[in-house]
């Protein structure tokens, strides 16, 4: 039974992967994220219009990543971590303000 579910998830990947070989976002369409698949097939259109091949690939890569596990290739590479509003607004929060110095020569 194990190896039964451990096989769909193999022909799910794989359609997942030959989706986004034919469409960026392709893998996003396939697991039926419509707004997602939308989404990354225009940045891949755009991204191969600026940057060429490797801009498509890119683009191609994130959208297998958030079609398999749910996030962004930057989210699982760290890339802007601890730059969201709150992480921002936190460390702000904890930051000591300088206190004034008065001066005692008077």
């Amino acid at each position: 039974m194990a190896s039964e579910i451990r096989g769909m998830d193999s022909v799910k990947n794989g359609l997942r992967f030959v989706g986004e070989y034919l469409v960026p976002g392709g893998s996003n369409l396939v697991k039926g994220d419509y707004k997602q698949a939308g989404l990354h097939a225009a940045l891949g259109l755009a991204a191969r219009a600026a940057f060429g091949l490797p801009g498509l690939l890119l683009v191609s890569v994130n959208s297998l990543t958030k079609a398999n596990t749910g996030r962004h290739l930057y989210e699982h590479l760290g890339i802007f971590e601890g730059t969201s509003i709150e992480d921002v607004a936190e460390r702000v929060t904890e930051r000591e303000a300088p206190t004034p110095s008065m001066p005692t020569d008077m």
